[in-house]
């Protein structure tokens, strides 16, 4: 079996397991809340590819997507670090991922990944933040449900960031 085979195989495998996991009754904003994230502060100065954090693997398109991240005014200080974590209720940090560079510059149906912070208390499991999937919010992830639970094991590894991976020091650091 060719290389091509397996990556196409491993690929939609993945997909077909996360389109076939639980979610989660809605806890945070509807989608209108992030119908304007273009206007918002854009933490990737650039488009990233590959696996910047090393902890990455083949999720969000893996090494090949091209990659901008956005947050709303309600956490954008904690962001650029000028306030410490964690970040306030109401935070919304918006994932653009694009399969390739063309699709980038043409802006054509990005992928979106959205972290909503919840109230105090609410869902715990995972660090209180409620995981979006898709432009529309229809798939949602919370306390122990599927989706809640594949988004959190992944982001465990960035708890003392409260939960994220990338920020405006990142990049700075990172030149």
């Amino acid at each position: 079996m060719s290389i091509n085979i397996k990556i196409l195989s491993a690929v939609g495998l993945l997909f077909g397991i996360s389109a076939c996991m639980s979610t989660s009754p809605q806890l945070g904003p509807d989608a209108s809340a992030w119908s304007d994230y273009l206007s918002w502060y854009k933490v990737t100065p650039e488009a990233v590819t590959g696996d910047p954090t090393g902890t990455l693997g083949s999720v969000h398109d893996g090494f090949n997507a091209y990659r901008q991240i956005y947050v709303n005014s309600t956490g954008e200080a904690v962001n650029r670090g000028t306030q410490g974590y964690p970040y306030p209720e109401g935070t919304i940090l918006l994932k653009e991922s694009f399969n390739n560079a063309a699709a980038l510059e043409s802006r054509r149906n990005p992928d979106l990944t959205i972290m909503i912070k919840l109230a105090a208390g609410q869902s715990p499991e995972t660090g209180g933040w409620e995981y979006v999937m898709g432009a529309d919010g229809g798939r949602r992830g919370t306390g122990s449900s599927d989706l809640g639970a594949f988004c959190r094991d992944c982001h465990l590894f960035a708890a003392a960031t409260d939960y994220n991976f990338i920020n405006s020091r990142f990049f700075q650091n990172n030149r």
